[in-house]
């Protein structure tokens, strides 16, 4: 990209609190919430609107198009419906494009070069569900061969009809990527899909891949290291691969993550710069300035991630043996946009190989297990108490009138008598609930719910389990 061309980005990025739709601001949302939030553009004359068809379940999939260019861009999102990051970063590109400032010749250029549409929910049955497949439980991404969702076919239709140049598949990825051989979280992945079982480099996949590492430079500006590649293992079943097929320069996006940012609102921002840039490199024609080799630079993806990773702890008060212990999160959706998580035991033994979002190094330190205390009724147990306990080491409540919720929203956790022995197990694969102590049994870390506590400075916003 040109050096002009990156300082507009540049710029952008520097306005972003003045583009960025705050009415949605968290992974999970209802189709209706992300529709009402929509409609409020509908008043711009920049932009035209369609309802392009129905979910299985009979929920609007609307498109949004920008701009009367010779060049076609299209982008789609929420194919998966647990993947959000890019509907809610397109709702910012929307508002970019209908705002007065500045950057109007930005706009300008996009608006005179450009047709933009974009198709800012494709699986709304999925996104109120919070899941990867559609209501009848297929993947629609591996549905481009026999489209038997209706909303396969009628992103298909959409393909035919609008003939892009260009098309965008904007997808999030899991937690735990990182950046081959290092601990950098993998926050933007790319793929260049492969049209055939050779991978072959034609005229169409090379511009993906130098819009790609277009995409890239503007990138490291902001998270140095922090993009990587996925794997282009040809998968006929795709669409990516299948766009791909059809002459279309087809880019796959993953939203990865940040330390620290559980509802991506930083990642939201990186895919609103990195759409941005497309968009430039696009109509400036500037990506061409890129090779195949740039692309191929880019390191690939692994999967060395935990949300915590303990280092050479002990776990056997009769064994010398020290093993790392590897702790990872899933999140669980109760009425949207909140959610509940659950912390597992992972893995353990020598991860030597692995990284952490969080990470305990301090030599001496062993394991052992939660300590526990009865109680009638658990309204007896107030914030201040719980934090008391926790300092002292209590992770488990025992009580035989435990509530029907899978979740406590504190963090503590409740237990019936019958299972007490069972949760204070430490061991592969079970819920990470314990202690890691110094020499002098001294507490120097919580583990609640796979979440590492400090004594010091507890997080109430962490949640415990029901445990029955």
């Amino acid at each position: 990209m040109a050096i002009s061309g990156i300082k507009t980005i540049i710029r952008a990025a520097g306005q972003y609190q003045n583009y960025h739709v705050e009415k949605i601001s968290t992974n999970r949302f209802t189709h209706q919430a992300f529709i009402n939030v929509l409609s409020d553009f509908e008043r711009e004359e920049q932009l035209s609107f369609k309802d392009i068809g129905y979910s299985e379940e009979g929920r609007a999939i609307r498109s949004v198009t920008f701009g009367k260019g010779k060049t076609k861009v299209l982008l789609w999102s929420q194919m998966h419906g647990n993947e959000s990051t890019a509907t809610r970063a397109i709702l910012d590109i929307l508002k970019f494009l209908t705002a007065n400032d500045e950057l109007n010749s930005f706009r300008e250029q996009i608006a005179d070069k450009l047709t933009l549409q974009f198709i800012p929910m494709l699986n709304p049955d999925g996104t109120n569900r919070f899941q990867r497949r559609t209501a009848t439980e297929i993947d629609m991404n591996r549905d481009a061969v026999e489209l038997q969702t209706p909303e396969g076919r009628l992103l298909m239709d959409v393909i035919d009809d609008f003939k892009p140049g260009f098309a965008l598949n904007l997808h999030d990825q899991r937690r735990f990527y990182n950046v081959k051989g290092t601990e950098v979280p993998s926050s933007m992945s790319f793929l260049a899909p492969a049209y055939n079982e050779g991978r072959e480099v034609n005229t169409t996949r090379k511009k993906a891949m130098q819009l790609i590492a277009g995409m890239n430079q503007v990138l490291q500006n902001r998270i140095t290291g922090g993009v990587g590649l996925y794997d282009d293992t040809y998968s006929f079943r795709s669409f990516g691969d299948a766009i791909q097929a059809k002459g279309i320069s087809t880019i796959l996006v993953e939203s990865g993550w940040l330390a620290n940012d559980m509802e991506k609102e930083g990642v939201r921002k990186l895919n609103f710069l990195a759409l941005l840039s497309a968009f430039q490199m696009i109509a400036e024609n500037s990506y061409t300035k890129f090779s195949v080799e740039d692309y191929i630079n880019i390191p690939p993806i692994d999967t060395k991630l935990f949300d915590v990773l303990i280092k050479n702890v002990s776990i056997d008060d009769e064994s010398d043996a020290k093993v790392d212990l590897g702790i990872n999160r899933t999140e669980h959706l109760l009425e949207a946009p909140n959610y509940y998580s659950i912390g597992w035991l992972e893995d353990l033994g020598d991860l030597s190989a692995h990284y952490g979002f969080e990470t305990v190094k301090e030599k001496g330190l062993k394991v052992i297990p939660g300590k526990s205390i009865v109680i009638d009724k658990l309204e007896v147990i107030s914030m201040i108490s719980v934090k008391r306990l926790l300092r002292q080491g209590v992770l488990f409540l025992i009580t035989p009138d435990v509530p029907l919720e899978a979740h406590v929203p504190f963090p503590i956790n409740l237990v019936h008598p019958r299972k007490l022995q069972e949760v204070q197990t430490i061991k592969f694969d079970s819920k990470a609930n314990f202690l890691l102590v110094d020499n002098l049994n001294k507490i120097k870390f919580i583990i609640l719910n796979g979440f590492l506590i400090n004594p010091a400075k507890i997080d109430t916003s962490v949640n415990g389990l029901v445990l029955v």
